[in-house]
């Protein structure tokens, strides 16, 4: 074991936070979900398998934290590389390569449950056939980030050991891979959190409503900000001193991925009401259109989505902050789109 430098004890506090908050935001989910899907207000079927992805993620998140702890204490990540020994380099090295593998699953987890909301509140309500094949290509494109950032992780070195083994074999160029994997990384976002925002203009939802769920979808692509800053520091590690440059871009990393479990957890705990109230008192009140909710005449009303929507208890807004249930007949249900994303 060695003392951490004190760009390594950065790393060790910026991670135990973010790790925990992380953990934190998706025990809120699980219990937030479960308990709606037992009063009936959630599928089962999404219920069990967006929280598994999302449990997964944290999961590898955890992993990636406790490896991240092991490249700092035994591997002396923060120390430039000629101040450690050779045991020291392949411990930190070994703990790095573990890393990438699990930041890029866990991440790919994160999208795949994203993918998954999406088409269940937007594809299906909005009777689009195009809005069903861009939901196909994002899962493509996701798998193919998936299996090919494993398989360039599992190649890069001839042989494998000499990934974690100075002097051992021959690797391919380090910095080109990294680019690659987070320019590729970079376009999933945009493809995930953009896309929602088009089909979010053709549903009949009121203007309040529309802005609240355009809000949350903002505060999930900072996660898209956060990965397209990362980026810029990836190309400058040095992979002869790799030790002592990766401290930053590792930040980054914890970040991107942490905050991703924070912000697909939270939007659907707190997050609806919170932005629903801001919305209200400083862009647009709920009362300007009180019957702006999901409408059966001016949109095609098929598939799972929709059929959650007319079979669910309908909600009308009369203040600020108290719903008051008025009908439980599918013929007068209002319930809004931003209400189902409340319900993930």
């Amino acid at each position: 074991m060695i003392a951490p430098s004190g760009r390594g004890i950065a790393l060790l506090c910026i991670n135990a936070v973010f790790c925990t908050l992380a953990t934190t935001a998706c025990t809120l989910r699980f219990v937030n979900n479960l308990s709606r899907a037992k009063k009936g207000l959630l599928p089962w079927g999404h219920f069990v398998i967006t929280d598994s992805l999302v449990i997964g993620a944290t999961i590898l998140v955890n992993l990636n934290g406790a490896f991240r702890i092991v490249s700092i204490l035994l591997g002396g990540v923060g120390w430039d590389i000629d101040r450690l020994t050779l045991d020291q380099v392949e411990w930190a090295l070994k703990a790095l390569f573990v890393e990438e593998l699990a930041w890029t699953t866990s991440l790919c987890l994160l999208k795949f449950a994203l993918i998954i909301l999406y088409g269940r509140i937007f594809v299906s309500n909005t009777g689009k056939k195009y809005a069903r094949w861009i939901q196909i290509i994002a899962i493509v494109a996701v798998s193919g980030l998936l299996i090919g950032s494993i398989i360039y992780y599992l190649t890069e070195c001839t042989p494998l050991p000499a990934a974690w083994t100075p002097n051992l074999g021959d690797c391919q160029n380090q910095r080109a891979g990294w680019l690659g994997s987070g320019i590729a990384n970079l376009i999933t976002d945009v493809v995930i959190f953009s896309v929602p925002v088009v089909w979010l203009a053709v549903l009949q939802m009121s203007l309040h409503n529309k802005i609240t769920v355009g809000i949350q979808l903002f505060l999930g692509a900072i996660v898209s900000i956060v990965s397209f800053t990362r980026i810029f520091f990836v190309v400058n590690v040095d992979p002869k001193n790799i030790t002592g440059s990766v401290v930053t871009p590792d930040i980054f990393s914890c970040v991107e991925l942490t905050m991703a479990i924070v912000f697909a957890s939270v939007a659907g705990i707190a997050g609806k009401e919170a932005i629903s109230t801001f919305v209200d008192r400083f862009i647009v009140s709920k009362s300007t259109n009180q019957h702006g909710g999901y409408r059966k005449g001016n949109a095609r009303q098929s598939g799972p989505g929709s059929r959650e929507l007319r079979m669910v208890d309908s909600f009308r807004m009369v203040n600020s902050s108290n719903w008051i249930k008025i009908s439980t007949s599918i013929e007068h249900s209002e319930v809004s789109n931003s209400e189902e994303i409340s319900k993930v």
